[in-house]
């Protein structure tokens, strides 16, 4: 009896082990997880990211950059290589907006056509500086607001390709625009009168510290210019005649994480930009606010965020304001992005289905969702 007793009392510890086991919480499995660089660079090496910069932030507080490569040859970035940041531009430049705001220049509500007693005088293709100029007379103009442009609710395009045509009435469904940017820029170098890149300098870039970050890159940065890439094969550099809001940040890693530590800091701005938030997308459960994507975790923890795409780079950041965890990503490949979700998860004890939003290309789950509405 006292082998079995001795049996039963074996098998019994065996089995209250392994449930505390299993209730062990979730966080404490991350210490069996390799290190965060050596992910980030078999990452990088999976998916053909020639160069990449990853920054995280802890409790508001930057942390070391991590680099890493993943083709032959490719240049090992550091901490003052600049990438294009492509549409990380926008929180940046909202946050700029949001300055005019404070500051009783600028109404997020009143009609952008208040600022421009002319007129709105469109460039038929954005990025390019010799194209033609239209005057757009569509009365429906009238009703675009700043608050508007920043959600993606104006009604315009993304980008137009000749004259500006609206796609619905504003304020009445969301839809993302870069056109909406270009309309409300114009509006800051009016009320500014200085141009863009100018404005942005002395109004964020100076005062935060961000000495490798401009809309109109100088010819002498060049050399510090990472070349875009696809599949492990560079692409022909692309350098932005005119400054864009809404894609032609050019930044280091160290300067954007200066931006997103500035964000983190602000309770204030954190509050506004998360105000009265629209939908964006059911699906994912995706909404806007001020300049930002907003989601939330399945335990309710509310993430901000965004991503860049432009014809050789793929850039991410995303902030827990609640903890003031985060992290951004700078890549220059056209994969870039599917290296976002697996190192979100580093930051993120919780999942969230923001990564099922359509428009984020580089998703592993996006081409399904994109094109099967397998999500």
């Amino acid at each position: 009896m006292l082998m079995a007793n001795n049996s039963v009392m074996h098998t019994i510890t065996s089995l209250v082990a392994g449930c505390l086991l299993f209730l062990q919480p979730i966080a404490s499995l991350a210490d069996d997880l390799p290190p965060v660089s050596a992910q980030f660079q078999q990452l990088v090496s999976q998916h053909q990211v020639c160069s990449a910069a990853l920054i995280m932030i802890k409790a508001r507080q930057l942390q070391e950059p991590l680099f890493a490569t993943g083709c032959p040859d490719a240049v090992m970035p550091d901490a003052d290589s600049i990438f294009q940041a492509a549409s990380l531009g926008k929180p940046v430049f909202a946050y700029a907006v949001l300055g005019l705001v404070a500051q009783g220049k600028l109404d997020l509500d009143k009609s952008l056509l208040h600022y421009l007693p002319q007129g709105y005088l469109h460039a038929s293709r954005a990025h390019d500086i010799n194209s033609p100029k239209d005057l757009v007379t569509d009365p429906r103009l009238q009703k675009i607001t700043a608050r508007m442009v920043l959600q993606h609710r104006s009604g315009l395009p993304n980008w137009a390709n000749g004259k500006l045509e609206l796609v619905s009435d504003p304020d009445t469904r969301w839809q993302y625009s870069g056109e909406g940017y270009a309309l409300l820029q114009r509006v800051v170098e009016t009320i500014s009168g200085l141009p863009l890149d100018t404005f942005m300098q002395q109004q964020v870039f100076t005062p935060l510290g961000m000495t490798h970050s401009s809309y109109l890159p100088p010819a002498d940065w060049r050399s510090n210019i990472l070349a875009g890439s696809d599949q492990g094969k560079p692409l022909p550099p692309w350098r932005p005649k005119q400054a864009i809001a809404a894609s032609t940040l050019h930044t280091s890693i160290r300067d954007y994480g200066n931006f997103v530590a500035a964000v983190l800091k602000n309770e204030t701005l954190l509050r506004q930009i998360t105000e009265k938030p629209v939908m964006a997308d059911q699906r994912s459960a995706v909404q806007w606010g001020l300049g930002w994507a907003l989601s939330q975790t399945q335990a309710q923890t509310s993430l901000l965020w965004h991503w860049g795409n432009n014809p050789g780079y793929r850039v991410f950041v995303i902030i827990a304001p609640g903890s003031g965890d985060g992290m951004v990503l700078l890549t220059n490949a056209n994969r870039g992005l599917a290296l976002a979700e697996p190192l979100v998860g580093r930051i993120l004890p919780e999942s969230s289905p923001l990564f099922r939003f359509p428009l984020l290309d580089g998703a592993p789950s996006g081409f399904l969702c994109r094109n099967l509405g397998i999500c």
